[in-house]
């Protein structure tokens, strides 16, 4: 904790030392601000899919990731099958 300020030139001092700390952050907050802006959408590929490794593998990692929720996977079991059900029908 800082010493208690007892005179008016003390006071001035600590504003104006407050004043450079506010600068100080205010740079700082749009430095991290602007680094936000410029890496928002790997940062969010990233937390959904994890860190790539590698470019190749990335649609892979989607469809893995995507492929293995069950609610998916029955949803694209029952449309194959209505699917070769309506191709069949459409041959007979």
């Amino acid at each position: 904790m800082k010493k208690p300020i007892k005179n008016i030139h003390a006071l001035n001092k600590r504003i104006s030392d407050l004043k450079v700390k506010q600068l100080m952050i205010e740079n700082k907050l749009d430095h991290n601000f602007q680094a936000l802006r410029e890496n928002f959408w790997g940062m969010g590929l990233n937390s959904v899919f994890g860190k790539r490794t590698r470019a190749s593998s990335f649609w892979a990692d989607i469809v893995t990731h995507v492929m293995e929720s069950e609610k998916l996977q029955q949803g694209v079991k029952n449309f194959v099958t209505k699917l070769t059900d309506k191709i069949g029908d459409a041959l007979k």
